[in-house]
């Protein structure tokens, strides 16, 4: 199925109880959040459900096993996107979704006259990722990753003046350093389900 023609996930099915969902974009914000805490791998699973889950009292019907599978189903059906090759590897990250919330914000509303914070609770994980993948260059978080990304060139005699612009525009805009656990949430979230999978 492609991204046009597959329906939203909307509640899950099991043996023992249909789950309402709710993938809306700043629920999968605040779950990459909590997998960024210093929490056990079952308290993140845990407050991920109850986050993802509208219906949430009926979480109680499952083991703990059992939670692992609903979140790695949801985590298919819901919020995984489609992987796209890697140009280059960057040392530097250049987007968090967390820090740069502004960032984004004003860029949605730049391009798409989109008020992200009106939409909390409607739109999609994954709508918004194909929204935010195609904003155009002009918009503020997208020349924000520019200057993270852009290597520093190299210095000629002539060229002083744009490197220590370059780095104070890096300064300016650069990302907290995090544990290496902490750069993507989401990847984490990935992550602690196969482990917990396998136990």
């Amino acid at each position: 199925m492609s991204f046009l023609t597959e329906s939203q996930t909307e509640s899950i099915a099991t043996a023992k109880s249909v789950l309402k969902i709710n993938c809306a974009f700043d629920t999968v914000l605040n779950i990459q959040q909590v997998f960024r805490e210093d929490l056990t791998q079952r308290e993140k699973v845990d407050i991920a459900l109850h986050l993802l889950v509208k219906n949430a009292w009926n979480l109680n019907l499952f083991t703990e096993k059992e939670k692992v599978g609903i979140l790695d189903t949801i985590f298919q059906k819901c919020i995984r996107t489609k992987e796209k090759p890697q140009i280059r590897k960057s040392i530097v990250p250049v987007l968090d979704f967390q820090e740069d919330g502004e960032y984004i914000y004003a860029s949605f509303l730049q391009d798409y006259g989109i008020d992200l914070i009106e939409r909390q609770g409607k739109l999609s994980w994954r709508k918004f990722v194909a929204l935010f993948d195609g904003l155009s260059d002009k918009t503020k978080i997208r020349t924000v990753m520019r200057i993270r990304g852009i290597d520093l060139p190299e210095p000629n005699g002539r060229n002083q003046k744009q490197i220590q612009e370059l780095l104070e525009l890096k300064a300016y805009y650069a990302l907290p350093v995090r544990n290496v656990q902490g750069q993507n949430g989401l990847d984490a979230l990935f992550g602690t389900l196969e482990k917990m999978a396998k136990q």
